[in-house]
């Protein structure tokens, strides 16, 4: 046995007291956790104790000790059982909250769905949806306070239908928002069950405890649906057993293989990757446009590097995405400020020593990964939105951003052998559609900064995010304007 050396135990780290019996129970506030985390890490450092009915809690938001974690899941770390529980009561028995060889399993099928080489072969079809988006902007261009996080959401979960499952939900053009509105009341629950010290909805169901179980069963409906049809096709095509086309197709396949999925299995996995897909990729576009619209010179900077790349072509291959280096910048710098997984929630799977901290067996540490992201002491001027830290440094010499830029720090995706297998979709995602938005039209916010509030409910979202959308006027335009001023 591993002889372990250490000069202190979990025991030993400081935390924010609590009350007798009850500890840090009624500090929390579910939809600001986050936050609460990042100041209390402030006030005790990047190691710290929370206290939950007398039970400890490892908080980190130290970099390296949460590389240490991510990087040695699932050999000595692995998701909280507690978390896995809640997702699997709900019968999402997925890739998400598998572990061990059940993991590789659901691992090896999410991969090969999600590769390079298949979202390279599947980018027409985003293009496709792009188009339909941009088409559905123009009818309402012109339009005040409105809440474009909507549609960030419909577009994301058509992406995934149509990836995963070979399904058009076309939810923009056939007005579809059910699926949409499901999957927002679930999150919330999940994240308030998690982190609950005691599982009272097994006891009495309250009236957001019944909303949740009828979101659950609508989407169990839908996705029975969509998976019944695809066996129905596949019965009668004996070809696609042996080459499927999608996601779906291959759990399905899988019946005739040593080791093949269960239904419970496939219907778990595509739930997972329905609620995944949607969830995080459209917040995050949601946060870009935030970010954007509420600074109006990056945002120009953006407009000016699209016009000169498409010259007021629309985008039309994946090799043009490498021509954005700017909006590449953009993106990294939002996923640095506004990370939508800022929680990730450890289990220790045998004692451990981590920071020369002595961990035992069992022991639960949440990973905290926006403390850092958002502290001058990885990014200089952490607080400001600036996406010239991530520019060439040859590019911009004497750059002040570039004083003290500690990108290790960030892990926007995850890390180690978990690392989010959707990150290579996202990203493909978050640049189409980038680009047009902003290729076309003039996004502003209708309400103060400030208003935009973060809300955490499993991923980070924005509250109150409002925005005024008009047809941008393009260059070759505003001259025609001018022209005929002096005609």
């Amino acid at each position: 046995m591993e002889q372990l050396n250490y000069s202190k135990t979990k025991n030993d780290l400081k935390g924010p007291k609590g009350l007798p019996l009850v500890g840090n129970i009624f500090d929390f506030d579910m939809s600001k956790i986050h936050l609460l985390y990042e100041q209390w890490a402030d006030e005790f450092g990047s190691l710290y104790n929370i206290n939950i009915l007398g039970k400890k809690i490892t908080v980190s938001t130290d970099p390296e000790t949460n590389a240490y974690v991510l990087k040695h899941r699932p050999t000595k770390f692995r998701r909280l059982q507690k978390m896995a529980d809640v997702i699997e009561e709900v019968g999402v028995n997925g890739v998400f909250s598998a572990e061990g060889e059940t993991w590789k399993k659901h691992r090896k099928v999410t991969q090969k769905a999600l590769s390079n080489k298949n979202i390279r072969s599947f980018f027409p079809t985003i293009l496709r949806i792009s188009e339909r988006l941009t088409n559905y902007w123009n009818k309402i261009e012109g339009i005040e306070n409105y809440a474009i996080d909507q549609d960030f959401e419909k577009i994301t979960v058509d992406v995934t239908t149509l990836l995963a499952f070979g399904y058009d939900l076309n939810s923009l053009e056939n007005d579809v928002d059910e699926i949409r509105v499901h999957i927002n009341n679930i999150f919330p629950k999940v994240n308030s069950r998690i982190n609950s010290p005691i599982p009272l909805w097994k006891y009495y169901k309250t009236k957001s405890d019944k909303e949740f179980d009828n979101s659950i069963n609508y989407l169990k409906d839908v996705l029975g649906g969509i998976i019944e049809t695809t066996q129905q096709k596949m019965a009668e095509d004996s070809d696609l057993h042996e080459n499927p086309t999608n996601f779906l197709e291959a759990m399905i396949a899988s019946e005739d293989k040593e080791d093949p999925f269960t239904n419970d299995e496939i219907f778990g996995n595509v739930y997972t990757m329905l609620l995944a897909g949607e969830d995080t990729t459209s917040n995050s576009l949601s946060w870009i446009t935030y970010l954007l619209a509420a600074n109006p010179a990056i945002k120009d900077k953006i407009q000016h590097e699209i016009d000169e790349v498409l010259k007021g072509e629309k985008l039309s291959s994946f090799q043009q995405l490498n021509d954005f280096p700017y909006l590449s910048s953009v993106i990294k710098e939002t996923l640095r400020l506004k990370p939508v997984s800022p929680n990730l929630y450890m289990q220790a799977l045998e004692d451990v020593v981590v920071s020369d901290v002595f961990f035992p067996k069992g022991s639960m540490i949440i990973t905290q990964l926006s403390h850092a992201q958002r502290r001058d002491k990885y990014f200089a001027e952490a607080s400001t939105f600036a996406p010239e830290r991530w520019t060439e440094r040859e590019e911009t010499k004497g750059c002040p951003y570039h004083k003290n830029h500690k990108p290790e720090a960030m892990k926007p995706f995850g890390g180690g052998a978990r690392l989010c297998p959707g990150m290579f979709l996202s990203e493909t995602e978050m640049k189409v559609f980038v680009i047009a938005l902003f290729q076309d039209f003039d996004v502003t916010l209708d309400v103060a900064p400030e208003e935009v509030k973060e809300l955490f409910a499993f991923t980070m979202s924005p509250q109150n995010l409002k925005v005024n959308l008009k047809k941008r006027l393009l260059q070759k335009e505003k001259n025609v304007n001018t022209e005929s001023v002096f005609q």
